[in-house]
């Protein structure tokens, strides 16, 4: 069956073999010292809410931070990089050679050449931080150790889709880059630095290919193509096209599965009609079944998150204020404040409905357009044309003001029943924090336990609860992004505990391996 260039590009891709990795295998980890370090890693992660595809790239980040600080030569961070992701299995020893040492101290290099030019000159940083330089680094380590090439052909495959539908009078070279920004977040949930990685990959295709002088001649024109990702990664324009894109995403989402689960053996099923629905609906049928354990793992996540980064601290400031002002620890505010929220989050996320059998035909619909008839989907309807953002003042006037009546409602029945519970002022400030928070991540879960569902059903009283529930959800949405500046815990486990830990770690490591030395030499 002949396919678009765009689908057959696609296809090739899964066909081909991975790369082999043909360099000495260099390290073989204790696995006394992985479990500890895998224990540690959990911990750490904890308290920092972020996908889990995105863990190796922030653990790569934080290492190569702390391992910069204390040493100068790139390939002793490169070889203790790599060290330090085996033993928390972030990855496995194959995919480490002197190969791979190589190119991860070559790339270390790279970005300490770009530091040392910003700090001697000004001019060529464009504004742009070492923290910046710092997490484009690690995306690239990342992709270097463990190459990427199936999930960025689907993400330039959903963006090569997508764009045409998107109509804006604006210039064309920037609005590929704000729809491609957009396809990597809500396609891929990529995170900045790795969309920034990318985006440099395309305005400089040859930029991992230019050696060390190159790089000093080329600095101020790459560090000023850094700074214009950079400025527009804040776009509004980003935003709205995501709105957009996300009622779009599920017949990719489901596409997505089908070709990771399918690899190589993806052309056979595509050209047989038949057979590709049958395989789409078995994988929809698991993805709805997984909906219930994705949910809870994310509950569960989110309750460890909140208690770790802001309960522990909120109840050790809610405790001193009661006995500074009743003179006694009030036990009932304290326990509804602890148990509340986890209990209010399991509550909002236990009615998720799961997708039926006419939203799966939905989906193998648009499907088979997509990959039988992509020309016809590229240019067909569905298309991103911006609305003016007020249609009729008066009105929008008038339910702005009733947005407000129902802010007021809400936070004052909420102070109205904690005063009538006898919670002083620290603890009706705490309880609100929570349970805005926790409701910012119910909505979140929610969200994300209906990506598949390719459609707009919505309950005859959704509409009024959701004016009411909306001035909660704002508020927890500005406290999330205030309080993810600030995060104790994170200070706690990067600056104090983490470099003492990798130490005894790094010494248990050459004593096992001390030991192993001499038992081989008697034997």
């Amino acid at each position: 069956m002949q396919q678009a260039p765009i689908v057959e590009g696609l296809i090739k891709v899964f066909e081909k073999d991975p790369p082999m990795r043909k360099g000495d295998h260099r390290f073989t980890v204790s696995r006394t010292v992985s479990a500890f370090a895998v224990l540690y890693e959990k911990a750490r992660n904890a308290v920092e809410f972020r996908a889990e595809h995105l863990v190796r790239r922030a653990a790569i980040e934080r290492i190569l931070k702390r391992r910069i600080a204390l040493e100068s030569d790139p390939q002793t961070i490169a070889e203790n990089l790599s060290l330090e992701l085996l033993w928390a299995k972030y990855i496995d020893s194959s995919l480490i050679d002197n190969e791979t040492i190589a190119e991860v101290a070559s790339i270390i290099t790279r970005y300490l050449i770009l530091r040392q030019m910003c700090a001697t000159n000004t001019n060529i940083s464009h504004g742009v931080t070492w923290d910046t330089l710092l997490g484009i680094a690690s995306a690239e380590i990342d992709e270097t150790i463990a190459p990427g090439e199936k999930r960025q052909a689907l993400i330039n495959f959903v963006y090569q889709s997508i764009r045409p539908k998107i109509q804006l009078s604006i210039e064309p070279q920037l609005l590929n880059m704000l729809t491609y920004i957009s396809v990597e977040r809500s396609f891929a949930q990529s995170d900045n630095a790795l969309i920034m990685f990318h985006l440099i990959q395309m305005f400089l295709p040859d930029y991992k290919k230019k050696n060390h002088d190159e790089i000093r001649a080329q600095a101020e024109p790459l560090m000023a193509t850094i700074e214009t990702v950079q400025n527009h990664m804040t776009s509004p324009v980003i935003a709205a096209i995501g709105r957009y894109l996300r009622k779009q995403l599920p017949p990719f989402l489901l596409l997505r599965d089908f070709f990771l689960e399918q690899g190589k053996h993806v052309r056979p099923i595509i050209d047989d009609p038949q057979k590709f629905e049958e395989v789409l609906t078995g994988i929809a049928g698991r993805r709805y079944q997984e909906i219930g354990q994705k949910v809870r793992r994310a509950v569960v996540r989110s309750i460890i998150y909140i208690f770790l980064t802001k309960m522990i601290l909120a109840i050790a400031l809610e405790t001193p204020v009661d006995l500074l002002i009743v003179k006694r620890i009030d036990y009932i505010p304290l326990a509804i404040n602890a148990l509340f929220p986890p209990f209010l989050l399991f509550l909002i996320t236990s009615f998720i409905a799961v997708p039926g059998p006419e939203n799966t035909h939905k989906l193998i619909d648009k499907i088979k357009v997509i990959m039988y008839h992509f020309d016809d989907y590229q240019h067909g309807g569905d298309a991103f044309i911006p609305q003016p953002k007020t249609r009729r003042p008066i009105l929008s006037g008038i339910f702005t003001f009733f947005y407000m009546i129902a802010f007021l409602i809400t936070f004052g029945l909420i102070t109205f029943v904690l005063t009538k519970l006898h919670f002083n002022i620290a603890s009706q400030i705490i309880f609100v924090f929570f349970v805005a928070l926790v409701s910012l991540f119910a909505y979140r879960i929610r969200q994300s336990a209906k990506e598949y569902d390719f459609g707009d059903r919505q309950g005859l009283l959704e509409p009024m609860i959701d004016f009411f529930f909306l001035p909660i959800l704002w508020a927890g949405d500005m406290l999330s992004k205030e309080i993810a500046k600030i995060n104790f815990f994170i200070f706690l486990f990067d600056f104090i505990l983490e470099a003492p830990l990798k130490v005894i770690f790094e010494v248990i490591e050459e004593w096992i391996r001390f030991i192993r030395t001499k038992k081989e030499e008697i034997i």
